[in-house]
């Protein structure tokens, strides 16, 4: 009998989970659809039919989305932001994790306990005293000023990721490079670099989508409509034609499509350094 009611509880439980899961599920989903077949619709449909599935297929709206919002222009200034951004932060903590993981002494501990403190600093404490930087540096209004930001928003996690991942390297395998006569250098570019590439990958992928995803700082520092990145234009797009929710729709839809396409390609890529790091943790 006890085994029965066990049984009959861990099926409790195992449905229980399963239909939140499927609860979850729908929250994320719908609004998605919703977006999606809004997008295809002719502005009369809309009003008779909301989320019922089209009569036929408008593409009107998405042409039309195209040439308002100028998407090439802004799909050029998000990708150029976050992917400059994004490399050459993930290059830098790269470097500065080998040399803290491996050359252990108190100065490179208290380097490694500033960086970790940067993660406990919400960035709108500093908003006002960084922005005045950005102005008096001579860097508003420029993509340049906003990846030298990101760079160094992104540092702090960026460093506490891959030290952990250095560390897990052995020790015998860097002697090892250094009597073949590697110079600190190459054993990094030629040893370290190559071991973190599933590391890298994944905080790769994370975050050039939270520099692609991001609103704030592209609002804050740039006026010029040239420089607009996909968020910002969104935000614009939609004060200036919110009434025309099928065109509005279109240009969501076809904002959130790179992000997409580069999610499904690497996805493998993610669960596999999360999965990595978490075994290494």
């Amino acid at each position: 009998m006890n085994k029965e009611t066990k049984k009959g509880k861990r099926r409790w439980k195992i449905w229980a989970l399963a239909l939140l899961m499927i609860g979850i599920g729908v929250l994320f989903f719908v609004p998605i659809y919703a977006m999606i077949i809004i997008s295809l619709k002719t502005t009369r449909e809309l009003i008779y039919s909301p989320l019922a599935f089209p009569k036929s297929v408008y593409i009107q709206n998405f042409k039309d989305a195209w040439k308002l919002l100028n998407l090439g222009t802004v799909y050029k200034n998000s990708l150029v932001v976050a992917t400059v951004s994004v490399v050459i932060r993930i290059l830098l903590a790269a470097m500065a994790s080998f040399t803290l993981a491996k050359r252990v002494n108190r100065f490179n501990r208290f380097l490694y306990v500033l960086f970790l403190s940067g993660l406990m600093i919400p960035i709108y404490t500093v908003l006002v005293p960084l922005l005045r930087l950005i102005k008096n540096l001579g860097l508003m209004n420029s993509h340049l000023g906003l990846i030298v930001v990101y760079i160094a928003m992104g540092m702090p996690f960026a460093v506490f990721m891959l030290t952990g991942f250095v560390k897990a390297i052995p020790n015998e395998l860097l002697e090892a490079a250094v009597l073949d006569g590697c110079s600190v250098y190459r054993t990094f570019w030629t040893i370290v670099f190559p071991l973190l590439k599933s590391a890298i990958t994944t905080l790769f992928i994370l975050d050039f989508l939270s520099v692609w995803n991001d609103f704030l700082l592209p609002m804050l520092t740039l006026s010029d409509n040239s420089l607009k990145t996909v968020t910002v234009a969104m935000y614009n797009f939609y004060g200036e034609f919110g009434s025309r929710w099928e065109m509005t729709f279109a240009g969501y839809t076809l904002a959130i499509i790179p992000i997409v396409i580069v999610y499904l390609l690497l996805q493998k890529n993610i669960v596999e350094g999360i999965m990595i790091g978490a075994v290494k943790g």
